[in-house]
């Protein structure tokens, strides 16, 4: 995947998660109302402001309603995760990919004879880096692949 291919996939994930986030929020508004809504049901009975027949099949509405937002909302977090998952799996391939290139410059300037204890130093730690964080990555996504093709 180009860097650029990378980047326009973060973005839409990061699109993704803003419509996620705002979808979630939704559904926290409507699972409250839901509830305020079964919690005051019974005192307009009670006072005599609605029938009991009127209440209890309202409350048997506001009850399923109630049942669909909320396994919406448990549908809705697991997208999310997935979502939240794939995008850190991505930054770790862009911070990678970005190390790899600080590295390849590095490596370029000490041959042309500009190798310097910092710079030694600094392509040591960007190779400590690259291991640690490709292994990271590819877990990530071996982990991803997997769950896709049901294999893990």
């Amino acid at each position: 995947m180009s860097m650029s291919q990378l980047q326009q996939t973060m973005a839409t994930l990061r699109m993704s998660l803003a419509e996620l986030n705002n979808r979630e929020q939704q559904l926290d508004s409507m699972i409250s109302q839901f509830r305020t809504q079964l919690r005051r049901l019974p005192r307009q009975v009670i006072y005599g402001r609605t029938p009991l027949d009127v209440s209890l099949s309202s409350m048997g509405e506001i009850e399923e309603r109630l049942a669909d937002a909320e396994a919406t909302r448990r549908r809705l977090l697991a997208i999310k995760k997935t979502a939240t998952e794939e995008l850190a799996a991505l930054e770790s391939v862009r911070q990678v990919d970005q190390a790899r290139r600080s590295l390849a410059d590095l490596r370029r300037q000490a041959r042309a004879g500009g190798e310097t204890a910092e710079s030694q130093a600094e392509m040591r730690r960007l190779e400590s880096f690259i291991a640690e964080h490709s292994k990271q990555a590819e877990q990530a996504i071996t982990a991803r692949y997997q769950e896709r093709d049901g294999g893990g």
